[in-house]
């Protein structure tokens, strides 16, 4: 009885320790730790130092959160206190959240420790891209005193005046030096670790996720790595049309496609687009060293509506200069009825169809035009 009884023990504490060892390789796997090389400014310009940037793995292995241990301070002379804290970003190197080992706290200046208040503050400081943090110098945290005849340098007071908002009061050290870990060096090694996890498949997903910056990382990224096929290009095409805040990346993005993919989708924004996006279009077209066929610019002529813009209009006529030869009688035609639009538009439309080749009713509209309008030509 005795022996089935150890028998059983054996096991189940077998079982207990082969479930652990598989919980333990299940959560080695889901992390995987990058030995990179970061630069922070307060360590000085040149300083460049190891650090371990984990990658939380999620749903079918992608990238899920990445996370990594900093000091809390830029310490000098050893004389201050460090505290271990982890920055953690998300998949395209967005500030998240800081976190503390347990019984471990932030102290002030002197010692004091943080109050409740102090750590949503910080949390507050970190979360702002635009801190004032991001264009201060350590030097000007750092204030020199004399202490048991040892001269310090500790962060007392800043000597430039922030905002009461944008600093934790005795703790401005602290708040640079989290600041420059949560958006410095290591965001582009995140953005870069994400990306190389992706297939056309994801940066569809992060395109059609409604978040502007997965969006424009995707877009980014897709540039980068030179991305053209259909679905991301119409997914690319699909997002630009609805959102203004795209098209500077997207046309970025498509100046680097080849010409019929970069031709084909430009045809649609400035035939299917707002104003913006139409003008943002046409200034590549005229910018590109494509020479545009009659049938493109016949095409793209559906810009030459009755709410056509004045800089619609007048980045289009400087199209159709540019590729004069590819003009088309059907083009000049769609001309003729801005003749009649409001001055600025009609007069550029008018010294444009100048020394076009012009049938006799077109002549006759022109002379009119001119007739009616001298004092303004």
């Amino acid at each position: 009885m005795r022996t089935i009884y150890l028998v059983m023990v054996a096991f189940l504490a077998l079982l207990f320790t082969d479930k652990s060892a598989k919980r333990h390789l299940q959560q080695s796997k889901n992390k995987i730790k990058h030995h990179i090389k970061v630069h922070h400014p307060g360590k000085g310009q040149n300083n460049i130092e190891d650090a371990v940037l984990v990658e939380v793995k999620g749903k079918n292995n992608l990238p899920e959160s990445y996370y990594m241990d900093v000091e809390s301070v830029i310490c000098y002379e050893n004389l201050c206190k460090i505290v271990p804290v982890r920055i953690v970003w998300n998949t395209i190197g967005e500030y998240q959240k800081y976190e503390l080992a347990k019984g471990v706290a932030l102290e002030k200046y002197e010692g004091e420790p943080y109050t409740e208040e102090d750590y949503s503050k910080t949390q507050k400081i970190l979360l702002d891209n635009n801190s004032p943090f991001k264009s201060i110098r350590i030097d000007e945290i750092l204030t020199t005193v004399k202490s048991h005849d040892i001269v310090d340098a500790v962060a007392g007071e800043t000597l430039l005046e922030l905002n009461e908002e944008d600093t934790v009061d005795g703790a401005s050290l602290t708040c640079y030096t989290l600041w420059h870990w949560a958006h410095g060096a290591v965001v582009d090694k995140i953005r870069d670790i994400t990306a190389a996890n992706f297939s056309s498949k994801e940066y569809v997903a992060y395109l059609n996720s409604g978040n502007l910056q997965k969006q424009l990382f995707a877009i980014t990224q897709l540039e980068n790595q030179k991305v053209y096929t259909k679905n991301v290009v119409e997914a690319v095409k699909k997002q630009t049309l609805v959102n203004d805040q795209l098209i500077r990346s997207s046309v970025q993005y498509l100046e680097k496609s080849n010409s019929s993919v970069y031709l084909s989708t430009l045809k649609t924004f400035v035939t299917k687009g707002n104003s913006k996006l139409k003008i943002s279009m046409l200034n590549s077209l005229l910018h590109s060293n494509l020479e545009l066929t009659s049938t493109y610019l016949a095409d793209i002529s559906l810009i030459l509506s009755a709410e056509v813009t004045y800089q619609e209009m007048s980045l289009f006529l400087r199209l159709l200069q540019k590729n004069n030869a590819a003009v088309t009688k059907e083009v000049l035609n769609k001309l003729m009825p801005l003749l009649q639009k409001d001055i600025l538009i009609s007069r550029n439309v008018y010294w444009f169809l100048q020394d076009k080749n012009l049938n006799a009713a077109q002549k006759a509209k022109l002379k009119s035009f001119a007739s009616k309008y001298k004092d303004q030509l």
